[in-house]
């Protein structure tokens, strides 16, 4: 399911980034990282209640650079770990890196880590990653990181007030727990819900389209958005139409599906690619070729354009679903050869060679992985992926 919704936002388990003032910019595309010392990341952390993720790097080191190049500017990959972690990047030998380094036990690269406000380390994984992968990695540390039973105990016991509302309903959302009957218990005892703190909480809490709380959300759009951020608040409503998406692609539900895309109206700058997003992902997972290349040449004409990581998502989706159809895998294979005339790196031959081979193009798919081996030798980058692919097709290296 996971990979399903790939451009849809890899439908994660969200708490809406509120703390900007120190990352790079405000935007809703890839990993906004942290300007700043770690002892300034951990008190950012420990503010915002959150874990930090830091990308323990070197220059010199191939994988790292592909997982900055290809992963962390990954759209779904931003809006899952600016919404959850305080994100860092520290080279391992300049700076902070080599006491970090000592500190934490870093003996490979890239390492991924998972530190809490103390400074104790959560969860870590060696090695680089894609970016399906790379978000579950962030969901297992959540996990881990799971703080709501003791808000529960709090609310309970009857401390209500809205700062210890909007933990629970964070704590709840962090690990992917619903927080809804919460929301909706304390907001309808609300006169008010136009405070500050009701607002944050409406944010919060408007996890899905389908719910009374997504309408407040849009109701009350000026105000959170001033209190907040515009982009903020739009990227909220695409989180909640995407979890709706689930819903739709989890039961087969075409009216949810429509529900969804109705909802993400509510932000027309990006409605075509939530439309033709969400499209390619219900009607490939249904089966239904006619509508899905429909959707595809959407995406194609007004959301991919001359984006070569969005053309190679387009033909890898194609690939996915609809394999065995000509007219399907004939533009996936104009998609693939846009990506890596756009962009010549290793991930764009490896896409498009593949395709090719499906494509029963097996000399021309030969051909392509072969210049792609030639580029990855000339940049100094590792080449196991594209040896093993001509190996599996029976050409001595």
């Amino acid at each position: 399911m996971l990979k399903t919704l790939k451009i849809a936002c890899l439908l994660c388990l969200i708490c809406i980034n509120t703390g900007q003032s120190q990352t790079e910019g405000t935007g809703l595309k890839g990993i906004n990282f942290f300007h700043g010392t770690f002892a300034e990341a951990l008190a950012q952390a420990a503010k915002e209640d959150k874990l930090i993720f830091m990308d323990a790097f070197t220059t010199w080191c191939g994988p790292c650079r592909r997982m900055a190049s290809t992963v962390f500017v990954d759209e779904a990959v931003g809006n899952f770990y600016n919404a959850n972690f305080i994100n860092v990047k520290m080279d391992m030998e300049k700076g902070e890196g080599p006491e970090l380094g000592q500190r934490y036990s870093v003996r490979s690269y890239p390492t991924l880590l998972y530190i809490n406000s103390e400074g104790k380390i959560v969860h870590n994984s060696s090695g680089a990653r894609p970016p399906e992968s790379f978000i579950e990695l962030g969901q297992d540390a959540i996990k881990k990181f799971d703080k709501s039973g003791n808000w529960a105990k709090l609310y309970d016991e009857g401390k209500r007030d809205p700062a210890t509302v909007l933990a629970y309903i964070k704590s709840l959302n962090q690990v992917g727990k619903p927080s809804l009957r919460i929301a909706n218990e304390y907001l309808s005892s609300q006169k008010d819900l136009t405070t500050p703190e009701n607002l944050e909480i409406i944010l919060e809490s408007a996890t899905e389209a389908d719910s009374r709380i997504f309408d407040y959300l849009v109701k009350y759009k000026e105000p959170i958005s001033k209190l907040k951020s515009k982009a903020v608040y739009e990227n909220k409503i695409w989180m909640a139409c995407s979890k709706t998406m689930k819903k739709a692609m989890e039961y087969r539900n075409e009216s949810l599906l429509n529900e969804a895309q109705e909802k993400a109206k509510n932000i027309p700058d990006r409605y075509d690619e939530f439309k033709s997003t969400t499209d390619m992902d219900y009607y490939g997972a249904t089966g239904d070729a006619d509508k899905f290349l429909v959707a595809a040449k959407l995406y194609s004409t007004k959301i991919a354009k001359n984006d070569a990581a969005k053309n190679k998502i387009l033909s890898q989706l194609c690939l996915k679903n609809f394999k065995d159809n000509k007219k399907i895998m004939d533009f996936a294979e104009k998609a693939a050869k846009k990506a890596l005339e756009l962009q010549e790196q290793q991930d764009h031959y490896i896409n498009y060679g593949r395709i090719l081979f499906y494509n029963n193009k097996k000399d021309e798919a030969i051909a392509i992985v072969k210049k792609g081996l030639e580029v990855a030798k000339q940049k100094a980058e590792p080449t196991q992926m594209l040896e093993a692919m001509l190996r599996d097709w029976g050409v001595t290296i």
